[in-house]
């Protein structure tokens, strides 16, 4: 009878993984390996090793599920990306409506910046469907393409980073991604107003800029499944419309007043909602 040898985790690999991590489950890591090279070609073999690498550098960095860093990235995944989809929709919106109304001197958008909202855009599509992988995977196209960009919004870099980020073994809570699409489509519509005079300007003032962003965190904190992230979570993925009144002391005043009252709204309507569930 012949025995055949199974290959082994290389010790670079393995030395990726914090000492402590490594002492307790090393010989889990090497027999999972075992497992899954057993027989298998070399492009196989290298495809584990960058997994294991990738899963190291996740545990290093506190991006898994059952870290706090891990658990926040998850938790914002797909505000940002509803996010990152809403700027990249605007941006297509606003361009479209500039050159109906003037098609000789509308500037044309470029094929990276038309490259990016499609990437961003099906990420998003894909995320609506369950599919994170290929939304993960589009997210980092969207960045390497923005990364090329001279001019690139300031906001979709980290929006999409949050994305791609996120541990990957895991999905964000139902209510999150519902959530996510009422953000997107708020902070969509009042750019119709802005590029189309034939609608009426109202709501794209500071209602406009805060309105999404409140309504989704009452309504987030509303909610029974509530967690210690989600307030952050839609306050970052907010950032790019609930800093644009914050120039003035007067108005980063008023931002925190709205955000602190739609925050007490939404405990508060959670709460008599327990209290009316129990009664």
């Amino acid at each position: 009878m012949t025995h055949t040898t199974d290959p082994q985790p290389a010790p670079r690999i393995l030395a990726l993984y914090p000492r402590r991590y490594r002492a307790e489950h090393g010989d889990e890591i090497t027999q999972l390996y075992r497992h899954a090279t057993e027989g298998a070609n070399p492009h196989t073999r290298r495809r584990e090793n960058c997994d294991i690498a990738a899963h190291a550098l996740r545990i290093r960095t506190a991006l898994t599920s059952h870290q706090p860093l891990g658990r926040f990235t998850l938790t914002t995944a797909p505000y940002a990306l509803a996010a990152a989809a809403s700027l990249t929709a605007s941006q297509a919106t606003t361009t479209a409506a500039e050159a109906i109304r003037d098609t000789d001197t509308a500037p044309l958008p470029g094929i990276g910046g038309l490259m990016v909202c499609l990437a961003t855009l099906a990420a998003g599509a894909l995320a609506c469907t369950g599919h994170w992988p290929r939304a993960r995977a589009l997210s980092a196209l969207a960045m390497a393409l923005l990364a090329a960009q001279a001019h690139a919004s300031a906001w979709l870099l980290p929006l999409l980073a949050t994305v791609v980020l996120m541990p990957p073994a895991a999905e964000p809570a139902r209510t999150d991604r519902r959530l996510a699409l009422l953000l997107a489509a708020l902070t969509w519509l009042p750019t119709f107003p802005i590029a189309l005079p034939v609608i009426s300007t109202l709501g794209a003032g500071m209602i406009g800029q805060l309105g999404p962003t409140m309504t989704v965190l009452a309504w987030r904190t509303a909610t029974k499944a509530r967690t210690t992230h989600h307030v952050p979570a839609i306050l970052f993925a907010g950032l790019p419309w609930i800093t644009t009144p914050t120039a003035s002391p007067i108005g980063l005043t008023i931002v925190a007043t709205a955000l602190t009252l739609a925050w007490c709204a939404g405990r508060t309507a959670g709460t008599r909602w327990s209290a009316i569930r129990r009664n």
